[in-house]
């Protein structure tokens, strides 16, 4: 019974991949190297997102068809991070299948405690969105109080590094390692944020070393 299982979770998780596209390394602004008639679905046009991050969007949701018609909205506000998804604040009122995502963009750096996307290079960009759709597909999978007990928690370092990671491993298995990895390297080795920001994150998040280490571990890298 158990290699049963086994085999079947083996398959299932066959299938997944089949429906995400293959791992790509580096993604580039004039000529991304991404052919899939998917990415000129309205479904994946997110009308309220600027121009300039239009495609790194497009990109970064083709590895999630499964998010495909679910409403996520990018919002410009000034948080304490790059980029951020929540829920909306309504969710505990709706059905899991009916919630609205908001994935919220930077707008101000204070004393290099940041960074904002703008200044992340093009492929790390992919990187980031993907981590934060990886963020939805999490609480997709959530109960309304599941959800408000992640957001209780993250208040909390342990679970914080515990859910970050999660959600790094989850944007890795869809096939987005690379560029997870360069937005990671990015911030870490050539970004001008304070050395405490990055001590930060190398506290909670994995490190490039460590992803690498994680991509390895899928054949489809």
């Amino acid at each position: 019974m158990k290699y049963l299982l086994t085999l079947l979770f083996c398959l299932f998780l066959s299938q997944s991949w089949a429906l995400w596209p293959d791992p790509i390394q580096i993604f580039y602004r004039d000529s991304f190297n991404i052919h899939r008639a998917q990415l000129h679905d309205e479904d994946y046009e997110h009308k309220v997102l600027e121009a300039s991050y239009q495609t790194q969007a497009q990109i970064a949701m083709s590895y999630y068809p499964d998010l495909k018609g679910i409403e996520i909205e990018f919002v410009r506000k000034d948080i304490k991070t790059t980029m951020a998804a929540r829920p909306a604040m309504d969710f505990i009122f709706r059905k899991k299948e009916n919630r609205k995502y908001k994935i919220f963009i930077d707008t101000s750096v204070k004393n290099e405690k940041g960074l904002l996307l703008s200044d992340v290079p093009f492929n790390a960009q992919v990187g980031i969105i993907g981590h934060e759709l990886a963020h939805v597909v999490d609480y997709e999978e959530k109960t309304a109080m599941g959800v408000v007990f992640t957001g209780i928690g993250y208040l909390f370092h342990p679970y914080r590094k515990k859910l970050e990671r999660k959600v790094d491993e989850i944007a890795i298995a869809r096939g987005l390692g690379h560029q997870v990895m360069e937005f990671s390297s990015y911030v870490l080795n050539e970004s001008n944020v304070s050395e405490k920001y990055k001590k930060y994150k190398r506290k909670i998040y994995y490190k490039p070393q460590q992803l690498n280490s994680l991509m390895l571990g899928y054949s489809i890298y």
